[in-house]
């Protein structure tokens, strides 16, 4: 279900239907920090992944959008969610995951939009060229992934766990034997 309504999040025109429902932003915002100790951890970090991923495809459109003012469920609010789940998730985690195209996370590299999200899109990334090299190196440099990651780490205002996970995912993406893990900093 998660997967779906990220396919969801990830289409300009259909995303302002997801913030029809506060009841629905806040299961998302609850389940970026999901646990439940009888799942997996490929489970909880899917779980994770894809809740984050819908908050900030909605959040990259930008906070005249958010129609959600208490504070529980404020813009900033979301946003610092996000950044505390994604780094708190281990960079080296397998996940199950079948993108056909790198395109809608790409979108929040190329558009003005807070950091978390490009957080949350360069994690992305770098997790699955790092742990599916064979399958996704390819797709980044297809989809011209190498090129904006550059453009990304170059900006003077990038922060610097941006611009460590960019590197990462630029060297793999020259040379996918790179490896096999990404030291947790």
């Amino acid at each position: 279900m998660l997967g779906l309504m990220g396919n969801i999040a990830e289409v300009s025109h259909v995303r302002p239907k997801l913030l029809e429902s506060e009841d629905m932003i806040k299961s998302f915002y609850m389940l970026r920090s999901y646990n439940k100790e009888s799942d997996s951890e490929c489970d909880i970090i899917e779980i994770r992944y894809s809740a984050a991923g819908i908050l900030s495809h909605i959040c990259s459109d930008g906070p005249d959008k958010w129609q959600f003012g208490d504070e529980e469920l404020s813009y900033n609010t979301v946003l610092k969610g996000i950044e505390e789940a994604v780094d708190s998730w281990n960079i080296n985690s397998k996940r199950s995951i079948n993108y056909k195209s790198f395109n809608p996370i790409l979108h929040i590299l190329k558009v003005d939009c807070p950091y978390p999200c490009k957080l949350w899109a360069v994690w992305a990334l770098t997790n699955l060229c790092q742990t599916k090299a064979g399958r996704f190196v390819p797709m980044l440099r297809r989809d011209g992934g190498v090129e904006l990651l550059n453009k990304l780490k170059e900006a003077p205002d990038c922060p610097d766990n941006i611009k460590r996970l960019s590197t990462i995912t630029i060297m793999k993406a020259y040379d996918p034997n790179i490896g096999p893990d990404i030291e947790e900093t």
